[in-house]
């Protein structure tokens, strides 16, 4: 699977929790929580990729 196609993902687990917080489905508390906490892990869990270091001068 392509770094896109697993940020599509991720990206689709966000609106999932929006809709399921607008509809009543998920407290605004805990949705408020998930919006950080998701966000999060894809970051941790490699985002799109590692990007090249920077070389000092």
């Amino acid at each position: 699977m392509s770094a896109i196609a697993k940020s599509l993902c991720w990206a689709g687990m966000l609106i999932a929790l929006a809709l399921a917080n607008h509809f009543a489905l998920i407290a605004d508390k805990d949705a408020a929580t998930l919006f950080a906490i998701i966000p999060a892990l894809w970051v941790a869990s490699g985002g799109l990729g590692r990007t090249a270091p920077c070389k000092a001068a």
